[in-house]
């Protein structure tokens, strides 16, 4: 099977930590990687890597940072008319992979392609990264409906997700919605591949660590992002739901005491509503 692994990079010492995982698998792939416009030298380690010819490497420096999506997007075009058999692995910068991740991966798929039935799309059971006996999730995630959270287990009005930090999809899988710049794209691409006919499914047969960075909760600028992202998740597939959400929401931040956030949740709720519009 023939594999590319996409990769978005944007001012990260964690992508080379990748790279070099990935270097050292049983089986080979080719990294497609775009760098979001980096403002540091982050980028000039990377390409000294890629040169190094440890790994085939192919950069790709987006035009504007559009967020992750727009930067996977960019990967997956390309893969779609220059690789078109091959299938590719939508992986976050900020893992590193066993050495035998890629073949038992691709094992894996093969063996569900050969069983036959509906396309998919096939995600692995993630570990912490800096404690790796602790299980994050065995790939799919479940968002609650009536709050906007995310959960690692299933209950009741939680629709399962891809996680989006490894997602391996075949040969002109859809691209995902660059209307998501962070937050909820795996969620809204679950959602997408399930509606043109995909199953979503996870193997447990391999593992892969995940650093997930520290909260950023309190950063306002990523509370703004998050919220647009949710909503316009909500607006595209809940739009039902989305009035009680946001109450629930704006509620939450009244009671923390952050009514700055709580102000966010409202500020950007009225905004995607206009562009709804």
């Amino acid at each position: 099977m023939d594999l590319n692994i996409c990769i978005v990079h944007y001012n990260s010492e964690d992508t080379i930590p990748c790279l070099e995982s990935i270097a050292a698998q049983t089986q080979k792939a080719q990294v497609l990687l775009v760098d979001n416009c980096s403002t540091d030298d982050s980028m000039d380690a990377v390409r000294k890597y890629a040169n190094s010819g440890e790994l085939q490497i192919r950069i790709f420096d987006a035009p504007v940072n559009g967020g992750f999506a727009a930067g996977n997007n960019i990967a997956l075009r390309w893969a779609h008319n220059h690789t078109p058999e091959a299938w590719n692995l939508l992986l976050n910068n900020d893992t590193v992979l066993p050495e035998d991740f890629i073949e038992k991966m691709t094992g894996a798929a093969e063996k569900i392609r050969k069983a036959g039935g509906a396309p998919f799309a096939l995600s692995a059971t993630e570990y912490n990264y800096f404690s790796r006996r602790k299980k994050r999730h065995n790939g799919k995630q479940y968002l609650s409906v009536p709050t906007g959270l995310s959960f690692n287990s299933p209950g009741i009005f939680r629709t399962p997700y891809l996680c989006g930090a490894c997602i391996l999809i075949p040969p002109q899988a859809p691209l995902l919605d660059e209307g998501f710049f962070l937050y909820y794209e795996d969620a809204d691409y679950s959602k997408q591949l399930e509606n043109d006919g995909y199953r979503l499914l996870t193997t447990d047969c391999t593992r892969y660590y995940h650093k997930v960075g520290g909260s950023t909760s309190r950063n306002e600028n990523i509370v703004t992002i998050q919220m647009k992202s949710m909503w316009r998740y909500y607006l595209k597939h809940y739009p039902q739901w989305a009035g009680m959400v946001k109450w629930l929401r704006w509620g939450e931040y009244i009671v923390l005491g952050r009514s700055g956030v709580a102000h966010i949740v409202n500020q950007t709720y009225k905004q995607q509503i206009i562009l709804k519009k």
